[in-house]
């Protein structure tokens, strides 16, 4: 074939091609435009494009009193596939599914396999967070995890998603490491479909410390689904169950913001096309416990706990004045960093079917007898309603027989009512007897005692002064589930136990045995009415609530909510007997130590009886008992009451007094040498290298960015009064200092003064200084240790 003719094939078969592909592009412009399908398919393709998607909203976090930072979000990723953005081809779809199997630890399918390992990167964590105050039963793998439920594997789970919604994200692993979303984010092109998704999780960072205050999130059940409807809650979201984060779920809950944006076609966001409606973050909780004082507390009860033998305990401090506490710990607790990452139902059953009742809030929901720190109301009313007088003194020979009312002059049949000193006390006034806690003199007083004519107040007018001084009715603490405890009365007997009301249960009432049951918090509330002059305080634990611009959104102002309604001259005579438990003499001699600040309290030891016969001695009497005490200081102008209770504990004022007495030396500073020594453990040597890593970062509404973060030691104890040094751009810019459990935290760094931002230990050396290249609204979360080796 000649050249010519060659080349005229060539021209006309380029020809044919040019014509093929003019038709072809002018077919799919007609389609676009001029066809009568040309509309739908515009939609499909912005269907493809353009989303509407949520914008979460953080939820508001929460300090003490002095600012210490005690919850927060911890950001999360999430690997999720988009079903639709998968390739269509089943090879290049398996090869997907095997890169992301070897990243994450996860299987392919499932099928036919019997089970799974258990550090399994789907499953959600089980998370004790690094800063817990309880290294024992930290977990230092804060994303370390366990099997919950039997997973689908990778191309199980994306098959089972709905094939009606092939749009919807079907989540494949939680919460996974930094560097598996690095892998995922450097390789997006050669993954379609496959998404990291950014979300944040409840962090509590004392844990078992405040966790029977703060409470806990979680998902919401559907019994709840009416109390947080759409749109202002998503299905999916966590919301306050317990404690305070359920209390003021409304401050703390942010409002969710909608934006619609652009995806390329692997599904991930190009760029934000416009915001519906902005995101508003929660609302911020200062409260008024002091963390310091919640640790010393909880040292103390624990000690008198394992010292005792006891099984559990309570510890409250409160300002009289005002309601604030300051400190409530109830032991055993619980880490409720459990909650919010998702517990299992073998890590609930543990909890929940555990004797000594960590889930519970002994200090509010726990009921127990009050044996004789009851008996300042009895001597109350015995005052008031004129029974006795306070000159008018009665015998205590240590025992006392009830005759029986069938057969009143056998008296081997008449009842013993013994004293706590067999001896006796003597001949004693009303003061006297709450100094000494003379149980004959309540005996007499309350369920009357012909042979020294005293008629006794009764079980009504007890009753009465119980309701009077706040007991049988909740205080109204500012946390859910509190009790009313038992102020029992004739006919509540007859229709609990089918029984008539005798004489003896009168005498058991006076001294806070038999029926009666009150709840720690009752009781604290009670003395610190007697404390202040007589008006009662509602209990709480919010201080005031800020929005993120730092506005005031709600003060909290002392609410009275009663009055105990007895005269000065009793009220008086009342607070002078609880000022001699504390002297020499009193029950309390010598426990209570605070150096020249005078103070008055109760003693109290209740008989229980759990196990029959065991809590029985060789005399038939009951020989297990709780221990009590409270107490407030200074004695003329009180500034705290304070209580301690351990179950099973014995002697209140051998077990429970040191701890009350413990809480009230830091409270007023006398602890200098203590505090030195601590302070000693939380120190460093001045040329200890340290090590840095950034934790995370949080998405926050601001200008601005911000840094936090915390300086460990050794033994992972936060380090107080560490010079941060922030430098911008090579020089200098400010230094703030940690707090007195290591943490640091600043909020203005301005990305338009200087976008690169080093930062260092001004006190020691660091080996690798943090570097950010920071961006507005961005809060990044920092760590400083000790290395270990070094000096």
């Amino acid at each position: 074939m000649s050249q010519a003719k060659i080349k005229r094939n060539i021209i006309l078969f380029q020809i044919v091609i040019l014509m093929s592909f003019s038709i072809f592009v002018v077919r799919i412009w007609w389609l676009q435009n001029m066809g009568e399908n040309s509309a739908t398919y515009q939609i499909l393709a912005n269907v493809n494009r353009f989303q509407d998607v949520a914008i979460d909203a953080p939820r508001g976090v929460m300090y003490d009193r002095n600012g210490t930072l005690l919850v927060r979000n911890r950001p999360m990723f999430d690997v999720v596939i988009v079903p639709a953005f998968l390739p269509d081809d089943e090879t290049e779809k398996a090869q997907i599914y095997a890169t992301l199997s070897g990243w994450l630890q996860l299987p392919i399918t499932t099928a036919g396999e019997r089970e799974l390992p258990s550090r399994n990167g789907y499953f959600r964590s089980f998370m004790h967070h690094e800063y817990s105050r309880q290294p024992s039963m930290q977990v230092r793998n804060p994303r370390s995890r366990q099997v919950k439920n039997r997973p689908l594997g990778i191309k199980d789970s994306v098959e089972a998603g709905p094939a009606f919604a092939p749009y919807k994200p079907i989540v494949i692993a939680e919460d996974v490491e930094p560097k598996v979303v690095a892998l995922i984010e450097e390789n997006r092109l050669d993954l379609p479909g496959v998404l990291i998704e950014i979300g944040s999780q409840r962090e509590y960072l004392m844990g078992e410390l405040t966790s029977h205050v703060i409470g806990y999130v979680g998902a919401i059940s559907p019994e709840l689904e009416d109390s947080f409807p759409a749109p202002f809650y998503d299905p999916n979201e966590d919301v306050g169950i317990m404690g305070l984060e359920a209390t003021y779920e409304t401050y703390l809950h942010g409002q969710r913001g909608f934006e619609k944006i652009e995806v390329d076609v692997t599904g991930r966001k190009m760029r934000t096309i416009n915001k519906e409606q902005e995101s508003i973050p929660g609302n911020n909780l200062r409260l008024t416990l002091d963390l310091r004082l919640q640790e010393i507390a909880t040292e103390a009860l624990q000690n008198a706990i394992d010292v005792s033998k006891g099984q559990s305990g309570v510890a409250i401090a409160m300002d009289p004045r005002t309601g604030e506490i300051l400190s409530l710990v109830s032991l055993p607790s619980y880490d409720n960093n459990l909650f919010a990452t998702g517990i299992s139902e073998r890590e609930f059953l543990s909890l929940a079917e555990n004797e000594q009742r960590p889930l519970l809030n002994k200090a509010i929901s726990g009921q127990y007898p009050p044996g004789s720190t009851y008996k300042h109301l009895v001597v109350a009313g015995a005052l008031e309603e004129g029974v006795i007088t306070s000159e008018k003194v009665l015998f205590d020979p240590g025992v006392i027989y009830l005759p029986n009312r069938f057969v009143p002059y056998d008296l081997e049949l008449a009842q013993p009512f013994f004293c706590w000193d067999r001896g006796g006390h003597g001949w004693v006034n009303a003061v006297r007897a709450l100094t000494v806690s003379c149980d004959v003199y309540l005996y007499k007083i309350g369920g009357g005692w012909e042979q020294e004519d005293v008629e006794g107040l009764g079980v009504t007018r007890i009753g009465n002064y119980a309701a009077r001084f706040g007991f049988g009715a909740v205080t109204g603490v500012d946390i859910l589930g509190e009790e009313k405890g038992i102020v029992p009365t004739e006919q509540w007997k007859r229709h609990n136990f089918a029984e008539a009301w005798f004489i003896g249960d009168t005498y058991n009432m006076s001294i806070g045995q038999g029926f009666v049951l009150v709840t720690p918090l009752q009781l604290l509330n009670s003395y610190a009415a007697v404390a202040n002059g007589g008006t009662f305080y509602q209990p709480y634990f919010v201080s005031e609530v800020r929005n993120l611009q730092q506005e005031i959104i709600y003060t909290a102002k002392p609410i009275v909510s009663g009055q105990l309604g007895i005269s000065q001259e009793t009220l008086d005579l009342v607070r002078q007997g609880l000022r001699g438990v504390v002297n020499l003499g009193g029950t309390a001699y010598p426990q209570i130590d605070l150096a020249g600040i005078t103070s008055a309290g109760k003693t109290g030891t209740a008989e229980f009886c759990d196990e029959y016969p065991a809590c029985l001695d060789e005399d038939g009497r009951v020989k297990t008992s709780h221990a009590w005490y409270v107490g407030y200081a200074p004695f003329d102008r009180p500034e705290i009451v304070s209580m301690a209770f351990v179950y099973g504990g014995g002697e209140g004022s051998a077990i429970s007094a040191p701890v009350v007495n413990a809480i009230f030396r830091y409270y007023f500073g006398l602890d200098q040498d203590t505090a030195e020594a601590e302070h000693l453990l939380t120190t460093v040597a001045p040329d200890t290298l340290f090590k840095s890593r950034m934790v995370g970062s949080n998405i926050i509404h601001s200008p601005y960015a911000s840094v936090s973060g915390i300086v460990f030691n050794h033994q992972k104890k936060g380090v107080p009064n560490v010079t941060i040094q922030l430098i911008a751009d090579g020089r200098p810019f400010i230094h703030v200092k940690t707090n007195s459990v290591g943490q640091f935290h600043y909020e203005t760094i301005d990305p338009n003064f200087a976008q690169n931002w080093q930062i260092e230990l001004g006190n020691y050396p660091v080996e690798n200084p943090i570097r950010l290249t920071v961006g507005t609204g961005i809060q990044y979360l920092l760590e400083f240790e000790a290395k270990s080796g070094s000096q």
